[in-house]
Formats: C-alpha cells, structure tokens, sequence
C-alpha cells in the first residue's frame, strides 16, 4: 500500500532494495544448506564455504567480507547506471547583482570556458534566469541595425511581454512581421 507519493520518496526505495538484498542472501545460504547435501565436487565446495561460515572465529570475517563485496557491486552498477558524482560549480564573480537564484550554477559536465560573451547573448540569459534589468541592459548596448534583427526581436517582445508592456510588445511584433514576409517585386 505505498502510495504514489511515498514512493517517490527516496527511503522507500531504499528499504525495498535493503529487503531485497537481505532475501538474497537468506537464498544464497538455503541454497548453500541445499547444495551441501550433493555428491562429488560440488558438495566437497559447498561443505567447505559453509564450514568457513559457521566456523565461530571466521563468521565474523566472512560476513564483512561479503558485506563490503556487496556495498561495493551495488555502488559499481549505481556508477555505471547514473555516471560519476562529480559536479562542476561555477560562481559568478558578481554575485551581488544577481538574484539570489542566479549566483551559482551546478553542471554534470564542464562548462564551456567563459568569456565575454556578445550582449545579445547576455540579454537571452538574464532573461532565462529571470533578470529583467541586466537584459534591458545588454539590449541597450546592441547598436540600432541589431536591434532589428529577427533574434533581437523575439527577445524584446518577451522582455515586453514580461515586463508588462503589451503595447510595446505588439509593435514589436509587427516589425518581426514586416521582417519575415517578403517584399513583392514590383511590375
């Protein structure tokens, strides 16, 4: 009865996979128990693994042993299905002027080599993380002929848009219009 909530919780998970290693190995001995019983090689091994684990002084030993051989195949399989923990963590060196969301960022692989990047591109990334004030002013710095282009555009009729002004924004869009239709030729 573990609703779809509780089940995404990560304990859960946790505790059904536990169980599940527990019934293993509770198989593992039965069968180990079992297979004691046969004749000829298989029987002279099994004997032997089950006198090293009931044998008091090398109980201890064998279950840790065993223990540590199974922590490490599930943190192997773990590695090889999610990938390395490793994380690269860029700040920005002018933190006080971004929101507080913004500061930081956390990247599975390593992220690009920063540079000055062009203002356009600066606008379309305040604009993603949200600060409406940094992209209004790396627009400003686009000269009048790239403030016309069709990326310039988009980008100021979402700034419009969220910023609140519609009107703006409709005006805007007909320039984006007038862009894209082409021009018929005179006859």
């Amino acid at each position: 009865m573990l609703g779809t909530g509780r089940m995404k919780d990560g304990r859960v998970r946790q505790v059904v996979v536990g169980f599940g290693v527990i019934l293993g190995l509770i198989g593992l001995f039965g069968l180990l128990a079992w297979a004691t019983g046969w004749p000829g090689f298989a029987g002279e091994f099994a004997r032997m693994i089950a006198g090293v684990f009931t044998t008091p002084m090398l109980l201890e030993p064998a279950f840790l042993l065993l223990g540590l051989v199974v922590v490490l195949l599930l943190n192997h399989w773990r590695h090889r299905r999610d990938g390395a923990d490793w994380v690269y963590l860029e700040q920005s060196k002018e933190g006080a002027d971004l929101p507080e969301h913004a500061r930081f960022a956390v990247y599975r692989k390593a992220p690009l080599p920063s540079g000055d990047p062009d203002p356009l591109v600066r606008a379309e990334g305040a604009m993603e993380i949200g600060d409406h004030a940094t992209a209004v002013e790396a627009l400003a710095e686009l000269s009048p002929s790239e403030l016309l282009t069709p990326e310039a555009l988009a980008l100021r009729i979402r700034l419009a848009r969220v910023t609140g002004h519609d009107r703006l924004a409709a005006e805007l869009e007909d320039k984006l219009a007038n862009l894209q239709t082409p021009k018929s030729p005179v006859l």
